[in-house]
């Protein structure tokens, strides 16, 4: 089955004390990045994160925004802000001024940000796991979707091929009848087409193989498809008949939009995977 890179996934948790909000973008990308928004946690919990996105998503250009609300995010430094308080009201009376109190707030020790605690972190983890199996469903989604469209487009490459076989085998018989057996030899040599045909068959053979294979290549199904491109260019330069033009160009067309659909695809052994397997079964 092929999967997607691109997917969504979002959560949420929230008690009479805490609020967890979280969402988690996926996009193509050759590798495994993640970047992160408007939070902030503890190193350990970010590394866990961090792991584990990355050994259930493998590959792709991923945006994790996580907004935690908690009574006890911050400390209030009482002591701190009487002193400050009160050298603003002598600055005030010595010198006939109004001071801005809200500037009490830029002094970092007059609030600080408290780490969450374990209960926390665990409620953070869980609420993340959540996403993230909603983003795989709809990366298999969206996958299944880009696989129909491949079939689609190997239909249309075969019966193309079948037709540019068929006004092949109509010139071949036409020109055997119209002329002696010498220059019939050589002028269907020149023409012949039967090796390119044959080749692009077996080639949309191995794409088809490819796809129901549990090890998928992008880069094998990019080389394919870049001698489906050869071999139909061959076809046009030497086969000058319109019909097959038609039916040559519609097959480097559909080439060409199998390979804009590789790059959204996430190509993974799944036997190198087995929780991620599991997980994919689970969700399809």
């Amino acid at each position: 089955m092929l999967v997607s890179m691109t997917g969504f996934g979002s959560s949420s948790y929230e008690d009479s004390s805490l609020s967890i909000n979280i969402e988690l973008k996926s996009f193509n990308s050759r590798y495994f990045e993640l970047n992160t928004k408007s939070f902030d946690l503890s190193g350990p919990l970010e590394y866990k994160i961090r792991n584990y996105l990355k050994k259930q998503l493998l590959r792709g250009s991923v945006t994790l925004f996580i907004k935690v609300d908690s009574k006890d995010t911050f400390k209030f430094n009482s002591q701190k802000t009487s002193s400050v308080l009160k050298a603003y009201k002598e600055i005030e009376k010595k010198y006939d001024i109004d001071l801005n109190y809200s500037q009490l707030l830029r002094n970092n020790d007059i609030l600080s940000y408290v780490p969450h605690s374990n209960s926390i972190q665990k409620k953070i983890f869980s609420s993340l796991k959540i996403a993230t199996k909603e983003l795989i469903d709809m990366r298999n989604k969206e996958g299944a979707i880009i696989e129909k469209e491949f079939y689609g487009y190997l239909d249309i490459a075969r019966k193309d091929l079948l037709k540019i076989e068929k006004i092949q085998e109509k010139v071949h018989a036409s020109k055997i009848n119209l002329k002696s057996n010498n220059d019939v030899i050589d002028e269907i040599e020149k023409i012949d087409i039967s090796e390119e045909i044959d080749r692009i068959n077996s080639h949309l053979s191995q794409i088809s193989q490819s796809i129901k294979s549990k090890q998928l290549s992008g880069k094998k199904i990019n080389f394919i498809l870049q001698e489906i491109n050869r071999e139909s260019n061959t076809i046009l330069s030497k086969f000058l008949d319109k019909r097959v033009s038609k039916h040559a160009i519609s097959l480097k067309m559909q080439a060409e939009k199998l390979r804009e659909q590789i790059g959204n695809i996430l190509w993974k052994i799944l036997s190198l995977f087995p929780d991620h397997q599991a997980q994919v079964k689970l969700l399809c």
